[in-house]
């Protein structure tokens, strides 16, 4: 049960950021009508990054009692998805498969290839 909630919790905050990101975007093409095409892109990123080091430092004025170093942090995340794939190996299977096709998908204009062709070799 932890395991779903879990699951749905993931997709909730992966729709969330896509929610989040289309809202920049409508930030952004919204300046682009008023303020040329850069000062509004400057404008967009300097708020996203104001946004970014007040949420750093409220997240390091909380956390000072429970700090995880790196290497707990990387275990941590190797924990839970080890527990995933055990829990559901064909999601896990399925999942990884999809991250294979999308890494290819989009990183075939970098390795010589056109998005979703075939290398000719």
């Amino acid at each position: 049960m932890l395991a779903r909630r879990l699951g749905l919790a993931l997709a909730a905050g992966v729709l969330a950021l896509v929610g989040v990101g289309f809202l920049i975007a409508a930030a952004y093409l919204w300046l682009a009508s008023v303020l040329p095409k850069a000062a509004a892109a400057g404008v967009v990123g300097a708020v996203l990054a104001v946004i970014a080091l007040l949420l750093l430092m409220a997240a390091a004025r909380r956390g000072r009692s429970e700090q995880l170093g790196p290497e707990q942090m990387v275990f941590a995340a190797l924990r839970l998805v080890a527990r995933s794939v055990q829990a559901a190996p064909e999601k896990a299977l399925m999942a990884a498969l999809i991250a294979g096709v999308l890494s290819e998908w989009i990183g075939g204009d970098k390795m010589g290839r056109g998005r979703g062709e075939s290398e000719r070799r």
